[in-house]
């Protein structure tokens, strides 16, 4: 007799863990339960962003911020780009005994010493102990970010907090759309963790409005930027707008002038030495190509350390345009009798350059 049983579509099954459904559910939406499924269905499988877009139907940008829910609710942790199932007590009672003296990781659990059990090898170890001690190791490490409030926190603040709902109320009319609860806990964070003030908030995604990042993720960055300098009134907010503005400005002369087309969005070096450059030595378009072209003549590329270097010399000599730089250099070679520049070419390839370009 044989036996053959069909399981359809049960032949092919993928664990999903109980605590989505226990906690998880009452505060997801079906983008975040698609974005986990898909996830869970593929674990081992290294996808991008436009992967899990193209065979959920999920929008590229809302991705990251469904991923960041499970990392909050305590499904996955987080490290750069990887996503690993949250560890459990047991895990890390593993952890411990596996510690080792080469062990150097500062961002798990693995950093508390071994000999801190040493004394403990004959004794039963309680689910409290080591609970305590994985929580007392979390509290030494140093967290880079702000962190944002979990779901359970934030909505019940939502509640309370009439400067949140007003908050919310803003963002949600200048952004034209209803905020989800991780974009809630990320203007809370701003307000509470960061400490800005709930205009300079408003302020803050007005401009990034106006700037074509009217996203949360690009609030969240460029508030916690502002938060790091002190910024935390409108005067203050004006006055970082308007110098980021001018420093733009200052780039795009800079791009313009090295035949830049899509340059992008500058890094902070690029727009320090264009800041330099147009804004304090006030170098004209025809000077800025002019050191650009013979950067690229003699390194075969455009370097913004090699080109710094060449305006450097020419800004100490007074030199600010070509007229005053023929006859600068016209003056060298006679004294030289040799060809002679208006900068040092050997200091110039000293330069350890580390360019953005």
């Amino acid at each position: 007799m044989s036996i053959k049983i069909n399981l359809g579509a049960w032949s092919s099954v993928f664990a999903v863990p109980s605590k989505i459904v226990d906690e998880g559910l009452k505060f997801s939406d079906g983008v975040k339960l698609k974005v986990l499924l898909y996830v869970l269905r593929n674990s081992g499988n290294e996808l991008t962003d436009s992967d899990i877009s193209a065979a959920t139907g999920v929008n590229v940008t809302d991705i990251p911020e469904a991923l960041d829910y499970w990392v909050s609710m305590g499904i996955f942790q987080k490290n750069e780009n990887e996503y690993k199932p949250m560890q459990t007590v047991a895990d890390a009672r593993e952890n411990y005994n596996s510690v080792s003296e080469k062990s150097t990781n500062k961002n798990s659990f693995e950093e508390i010493k071994e000999e801190n059990y040493s004394e403990k090898e004959n004794k039963p170890v309680t689910v409290e102990e080591i609970s305590s001690e994985v929580e007392s190791a979390k509290h030494r490490f140093t967290v880079t970010r702000p962190q944002k409030p979990d779901y359970v926190f934030t909505s019940q603040r939502l509640a309370v907090d009439e400067e949140l709902k007003i908050l919310v109320s803003e963002a949600q009319t200048a952004l034209g759309k209803v905020l989800s609860n991780s974009d809630i806990a990320t203007l809370l964070m701003l307000k509470d963790t960061c400490g800005l003030p709930l205009d300079v908030i408003i302020m803050l995604i007005q401009y990034c409005i106006s700037i074509d990042k009217g996203n949360m993720r690009a609030i969240e960055k460029i508030g916690i930027g502002w938060a790091d300098e002190g910024i935390d009134t409108l005067e203050a907010a004006d006055d970082k707008i308007r110098r980021v503005k001018q420093m733009n400005k200052n780039f795009s002369v800079v791009s313009s002038a090295f035949g830049l087309k899509n340059a992008g969005s500058p890094t902070k070096k690029q727009l320090e030495y264009s800041e330099k450059w147009v804004a304090e030595w006030k170098f004209s378009h025809e000077m800025l190509r002019e050191a650009y072209e013979r950067c690229v003549d003699s390194k075969g590329a455009m370097k913004f350390s090699y080109i710094d270097g060449i305006l450097k010399r020419w800004n100490s000599n007074g030199i600010k345009n070509k007229i005053e730089l023929e006859r600068f250099e016209s003056s060298q070679n006679k004294n030289t009798g040799t060809r002679k520049t208006s900068y040092n070419i050997d200091e110039l390839d000293k330069i350890d350059t580390l360019d953005d370009f």
